[in-house]
């Protein structure tokens, strides 16, 4: 990265030895050499002061863009993350209510339309870690991204229960209660999908910006 304050210093010095040249020998031509070596010196001390001052403001500056392209970088490392957190659950998600899941086997607490124990429990947790550790590092607005991956967990937690009715409660018993269990598993079904699609649309917005 170029220094940006180069082309004003390396002013600053042509035109101070511009003048302190034209100074000398005018000095010279009046035949008062002793004056025209003390302000040479005098000059050149000048010089050397602005040289100093111009290399440790450089190096200062260049300290302070290090340490932000470092802070970038660990920013964008840590949005990575948490897009592969986001992508794992995901995947999870759909292995759990369309995949897998719904198959013999399953725990007491699966059964009963709770998430305890299950992948897709823990690929919530590890996405909700990785989500605060992103509003530590940002810091924008407290815990805004924790409250996204927290959003998602109540929606799946809603659908495993309700999924939970719509297997072990026969719509046909009564008709209208039935209707309602279906549609409120189709609004939770969009609710996901939803909050999936702005979360990531949000975590692409964000790389840009650090990218």
């Amino acid at each position: 990265m170029k220094n940006p304050y180069a082309p004003g210093f390396w002013c600053a010095i042509t035109a101070l030895v511009l003048l302190s040249a034209t100074y000398f020998y005018g000095i010279m031509l009046a035949h008062q050499i002793d004056k025209a070596l003390v302000f040479l010196d005098s000059a050149a001390a000048l010089i050397a002061v602005m040289a100093i001052v111009m290399v440790a403001v450089a190096s200062v500056q260049g300290q302070r863009v290090k340490k932000r392209q470092c802070e970038r970088g660990k920013t964008l490392v840590l949005i990575w993350d948490t897009k592969v957190a986001l992508r794992r659950v995901e995947t999870v998600f759909d292995r759990y209510f369309w995949g897998s899941y719904w198959q013999p086997g399953r725990t007491f607490q699966e059964v009963m339309g709770e998430l305890t124990g299950t992948p897709l429990e823990k690929s919530l947790e590890v996405l909700k870690k990785q989500c605060l550790e992103l509003d530590r590092q940002i810091a924008e607005d407290g815990r805004h991204w924790l409250n996204n991956a927290r959003e998602l967990s109540n929606v799946a937690t809603a659908m495993a229960r309700e999924r939970y009715q719509l297997d072990y409660c026969d719509p046909r018993a009564e008709v209208t209660g039935g209707a309602v269990i279906n549609r409120d598993f189709e609004v939770l079904v969009y609710t996901w999908t939803a909050r999936l699609k702005s979360f990531d649309h949000q975590l692409d917005e964000i790389e840009v910006q650090y990218s």
